[in-house]
């Protein structure tokens, strides 16, 4: 079943992307769950059943266009559709509040997935830059936290 994710969910959703192994980031803040559901503005869904959670999307909308931030489906349970139906989910929830446009990064080999889903390869292409944190300059000093 789909439903809003709350703080409620965070560690069962920090669990979850602990157990896929590169998806959980050390360096990310302490709090960067909670943030992320702040942030989202009502588009953050958990996939549960018998209490618990086994998927995880997260999008946000900057009127202009969206960006999905996360996608997680836990591994067994992979190819039951739960993650297509929380795309969906947000794919509606966007639709009707007039967004048209919806971009991700997506996760390693999942890209055959979203294509399946009618995503395309936007004309952008997409870069980053890693900023330096205090956290992460504790980090790389070996000083711990």
């Amino acid at each position: 079943m789909i439903r809003q994710a709350t703080q409620n969910d965070i560690l069962a959703i920090k669990t979850l992307m602990q157990s896929e192994p590169g998806f959980w980031h050390d360096e990310w803040r302490h709090d960067v769950l909670e943030r992320g559901l702040a942030a989202s503005g009502g588009l953050a869904f958990v996939w549960e059943e018998a209490g618990h959670v086994l998927g995880f999307v997260c999008a946000h909308d900057f009127g202009f266009r969206a960006y999905l931030s996360e996608l997680i489906v836990k591994s067994s349970e992979r190819g039951r559709g739960i993650g297509a139906k929380l795309v969906e989910k947000i794919h509606k929830e966007l639709s009707a509040r007039g967004c048209a446009v919806m971009v991700a990064d997506v996760w390693r080999d999942s890209e055959e997935f979203y294509k399946s889903l009618g995503w395309s390869e936007p004309d952008v292409k997409l870069l980053r830059k890693k900023l330096e944190t205090k956290l992460s300059q504790h980090l790389n000093k070996g000083d711990g936290v």
